[in-house]
């Protein structure tokens, strides 16, 4: 009996097996955000989409009012196509923050968790609902996924 006929049939099973496993396992991967549209609205108006600048994340200065928006598209790419993604949209105020009226507290974020598919256009919009959060100055607007940031558009505000 040839002794090395199981052995190598042994490395033959576990090498279908790791095989086998790994195409199954395909491994989840967002490569980047593309950014569709930004743009800001006035009170009551759809959101009027700017240019898209591929380099340039920065968005015209704006005078504001209660009801003025300011919305971003987004569309995830990566592999595998179709895949469940977890994106964190980030409205990001200047310094000092929107002072909250109850503990006197200031805060520079406001988040909010988007699910999401690898391939899908996610947008979401930041409204400005009363005068406490029109706090003058760059604002940014990120998309994340975990610790990544995925897309920024900065827009100011007058």
């Amino acid at each position: 009996m040839d002794w090395n006929l199981p052995r190598a049939l042994g490395a033959a099973v576990v090498c279908l097996m790791l095989s086998a496993g790994a195409a199954s396992a395909q491994a989840l991967h967002i490569d980047y955000a593309e950014v569709l549209s930004s743009g800001y609205s006035g009170a009551g108006q759809p959101v009027a989409p700017g240019p898209i600048r591929r380099k340039i994340t920065h968005t015209p200065v704006r005078a504001v009012a209660i009801g003025t928006r300011f919305e971003m598209k987004v569309r995830t790419v990566g592999r595998p196509e179709g895949a469940d993604v977890a994106l964190r949209f980030v409205w990001r105020g200047p310094r000092p923050g929107i002072k909250d009226p109850k503990t006197g507290k200031f805060s520079r974020e406001i988040a909010e968790e988007v699910p999401s598919r690898i391939g899908a256009e996610v947008e979401r919009s930041f409204e400005f609902k009363d005068q406490a959060q029109i706090v003058r100055g760059t604002w940014r607007a990120e998309v994340w996924n975990g610790l990544r940031r995925l897309a920024m558009r900065r827009f100011a505000v007058q």
